[in-house]
């Protein structure tokens, strides 16, 4: 990537665009070998995955891997992005046994943006963290969750993320956005906290309504919500019953060897459980007992928090499915493709002993979460992002009868 950020096939310098992108002279970059007219101003709406977030963290150089960039390059249009300066904001975890991160810096070292990517209009508006509510509303709306999240400011520049895709005037967008409205409360154990279906749909129809109002003919892709319990940051509770994985833990909580009990009485041979991983660092801090129990206790949080059992596996896909059926029901009513990413997920799932046993790999400094997984238990890695971007463009050809080159 050049320190302008932009991908670009033949690097063809159009002054006559000043019109369109106004007195953002670093954005007079145009393509000559566009495959299609229609990808001419291509835009990502999106959180985490879509703006490179690996690891726990984002810079440039995982922003740069992000499957967003990888179709740009296949379309051969112009894509901007907010680029953050190494170590990043925050860094990379570089390590998954002693937890380093890129550059030496910490979960709160912030490096802001390089100053050759401050561009006008963006081409990649996603940030980390979002959720439905998010891409319509500004710092200090009702409703809001992101006031903490210093990558709004960075990123958006007090615009709402719409009102940052409509700048780049948008042929052509994919949407990713959901993931985080289940996410965290799935990890945590409580699925039923998720953002109610009703309410999601309102928010999702609110930022659908002003994209396509704001950009009148815009085409594109809406992308599904990942099911959570697929992800190997959640570890099947029959991994509890081998010595060498409990040690591991162990190890990584921080506590002396047997330090840490797994509860005979719920962690048994025909246990079905998933267990957060955040569930360690939470006994690390001494926030929670150093005990594991694979089902509810008497003793909550012991058995509760982190544990998510058959029954909330249910709850949890049950969700996620609503969710993706009503995505998928508004790209049909709005003419747009539909990507569902499970089905990627499910096509890699057999060539990673990592997803496919939900067991993580406590020996690996790089690879604890297998071979597509970064090392926070849940964003993909780059390699992860080239089989989405594979099968996205997929997804676009077919809908468009376009004729996006394959990845090589």
């Amino acid at each position: 990537m050049s320190r302008t950020h932009f991908v670009v096939r033949g690097a063809l310098l159009l002054g006559a665009l000043g019109g369109l992108y106004g007195c953002d002279t670093g954005a007079n970059v145009l393509s000559p070998r566009v495959v299609d007219d229609l990808f001419r101003n291509y835009v990502a709406i999106g959180n985490s995955i879509t703006a490179g977030f690996q690891s726990d963290g984002i810079n440039d150089s995982t922003q740069a891997q992000s499957y967003a960039l990888l179709i740009a390059r296949q379309m051969g249009t112009r894509f901007a992005f907010a680029a953050l300066a190494k170590p990043g904001c925050r860094p990379p975890i570089a390590n998954f046994q002693t937890q380093a991160r890129v550059g030496g810096g910490t979960s709160t070292t912030c490096a802001f943006r390089t100053p050759a990517s401050a561009t006008y209009a963006l081409n990649n508006v996603a940030v980390p963290g979002i959720t439905t509510f998010d891409p319509t509303l500004n710092g200090g709306a009702p409703g809001y969750t992101q006031n903490a999240n210093p990558l709004m400011q960075i990123i958006l520049g007090g615009k709402t993320m719409v009102q940052k895709a409509l700048e780049v005037q948008p042929t052509f967008a994919t949407v990713w956005v959901g993931n985080n409205d289940v996410l965290q409360p799935a990890i945590t154990g409580f699925p039923t906290t998720a953002t109610p279906q009703a309410t999601f749909q309102a928010n999702y129809d609110k930022m659908i309504s002003e994209l396509t109002t704001g950009a009148p003919g815009i085409k594109g892709v809406l992308i599904g919500v990942v099911q959570v319990a697929n992800a190997p940051i959640l570890f099947t509770s029959q991994a509890l019953r081998n010595p060498a994985f409990v040690a591991g833990l162990t190890q990584a909580a921080g506590l002396p060897p047997g330090g840490l009990t797994i509860d005979p009485t719920t962690c048994t041979a025909t246990n079905t459980s998933l267990i957060g991983f955040p569930i360690i660092a939470q006994i690390a801090a001494k926030t929670l007992p150093p005990v594991i129990a694979c089902a509810k206790t008497a003793n909550p949080p012991v058995g509760d928090i982190f544990v998510l059992d058959a029954a909330e596996q249910v709850q949890a896909k049950g969700i996620i499915d609503a969710y993706n059926a009503y995505i998928k029901t508004k790209a049909d009513a709005i003419g747009f493709g539909f990507y569902d990413p499970n089905v990627t997920l499910a096509r890699v799932t057999p060539l990673d002993p990592v997803l496919s046993t939900h067991v993580p790999n406590l020996a690996s400094a790089t690879a604890t979460f297998g071979n597509y997984i970064s090392l926070d238990g849940v964003h993909p890695n780059a390699a992860a992002h080239v089989e989405i971007a594979k099968d996205l463009i997929a997804v676009i050809n077919a809908k468009y009868s376009t004729k996006i080159p394959a990845i090589p």
